[in-house]
């Protein structure tokens, strides 16, 4: 498991969000501090909290931006360079998808709870955003 992983992982375990977990991971080598990456990451979790893209995901595309935000036409490719890579580690791009529930209701987010999803899943959809990020040199 490359560094990235494991750093994203260990932030995630440890009670940052999924979006958090990704974009701290990576924020610093592209002239963002930590502090910022927290704060401007942290309503993207839980799908944005809708259960749509997956909060993983959502902080890896704000990696992308931070690296090619400069020109639209390479951000857009590196974005879906990066979500096609993603989706083939995970089960999908939608927090409910990955989930296979909708954690933006009270019986979603119940059943994650009960079945260890956060733990799981969501762990490894944290790595798979780090690992597909590390794979395309970021």
């Amino acid at each position: 498991m490359g560094n990235d992983v494991k750093q994203a992982q260990d932030y995630f375990r440890n009670g940052l969000y999924c979006s958090q977990a990704v974009l701290m991971t990576f924020c610093e080598r592209y002239g963002l501090d930590k502090d910022t990456a927290f704060k401007i990451s942290c309503g993207l979790n839980s799908g944005a909290r809708c259960a749509d893209i997956c909060g993983a995901a959502s902080g890896a595309i704000l990696v992308i931006g931070l690296k090619h935000g400069g020109s639209k036409e390479i951000c857009n490719a590196k974005t879906e360079e990066f979500l096609r890579s993603f989706k083939d580690k995970t089960s999908g791009i939608l927090c409910r998808d990955i989930l296979g529930c909708d954690i933006s209701t009270e019986e979603g987010r119940d059943k994650a709870k009960r079945e260890g999803l956060f733990g799981t899943v969501c762990v490894s959809a944290v790595a798979g955003a780090a690992k597909a990020l590390d794979e395309l040199g970021y």
